[in-house]
């Protein structure tokens, strides 16, 4: 039998976070899915308040929409739970808003770039200023570095589900030994999508350009309304913290698909996963 989906939601009763839920109980509601709200508090005596908060947010929601989500309240460290609770429940996708990085967060990650670390479980990241009210166009960027396409199998469902086209963005490189890998991963990924039904769209950057800088010009273009990229701790950005945090933080406020692929032990010769 197969699981029902389950979409684990960070909940904090901020603005994003609220978004974060919409975000959860949409997905939820195209694939049969459930949610799970779950707040992190350092202290038991804390425990009861949040209960109250979460059983008059959840009756405030529509009737189809309270059929779809529980909550559940836990004592201890917001980054260690969550990931632990995304393993023990076999959560499907981590939906969360994020405040954004601040002074030296930008530095060395901010809160979303930290949790995305500690697990192996996907996130679809929001800034809480733009809804999916829609989902036709995925923008994908990649490298000659095999873990960037570890996250083209959860871009590649959520496009089924949605009928979305996938536009796959090649970091061009100088040197004719990576350029060459970059091709190679950008067919690899190509086939996978197309072997799946899904549309894709090769859409490259010239070698020499700001890529992140030109990355978003092109979803700009393209009017994206998802962007999906994979973070890991080594690789040609200097500072892959600061890219994928670029990512989150993208001035078109376009939600995040990502995953820690350094934690994925998927194989990506088959790209075979479940969302």
């Amino acid at each position: 039998m197969e699981q029902t989906p389950l979409y684990l939601v960070p909940y904090d009763f901020t603005p994003v976070s609220e978004s974060a839920l919409r975000l959860g109980l949409d997905l939820a509601e195209a694939n049969k899915g459930k949610v799970l709200l779950l707040h992190v508090v350092k202290k038991n005596t804390e425990k009861s308040e949040v209960k109250k908060k979460f059983k008059s947010l959840l009756a405030k929601l529509e009737v189809k929409d309270q059929e779809l989500a529980t909550s559940k309240v836990l004592v201890g460290d917001i980054f260690a739970d969550i990931a632990k609770a995304s393993e023990l429940l076999d959560v499907t996708i981590i939906v969360m808003g994020t405040h954004g990085a601040k002074g030296f967060q930008k530095i060395f990650g901010s809160h979303a770039v930290k949790m995305i670390s500690s697990s192996a479980c996907p996130f679809l990241i929001t800034q809480g200023k733009k809804e999916i009210d829609k989902l036709k166009t995925i923008v994908m960027p990649f490298s000659f570095e095999k873990k960037t396409i570890q996250i083209a199998s959860f871009a590649s469902k959520m496009a089924k589900q949605f009928n979305a086209t996938v536009h796959l963005v090649g970091y061009h490189d100088k040197d004719e030994w990576l350029e060459k890998h970059m091709k190679q991963n950008q067919m690899l990924v190509k086939n996978h999508l197309e072997s799946n039904g899904v549309s894709c769209v090769i859409a490259n950057i010239e070698i020499g350009s700001d890529f992140e800088k030109e990355l978003m010009k092109y979803a700009a273009s393209v009017d994206a309304d998802l962007m999906a990229a994979g973070y890991f701790q080594d690789g040609i950005i200097t500072n892959p913290n600061s890219f994928i945090q670029s990512m989150i933080e993208n001035e078109l406020n376009l939600p995040l698909l990502t995953v820690n692929a350094e934690e994925l032990t998927v194989n990506t010769g088959n790209m075979v996963t479940s969302f």
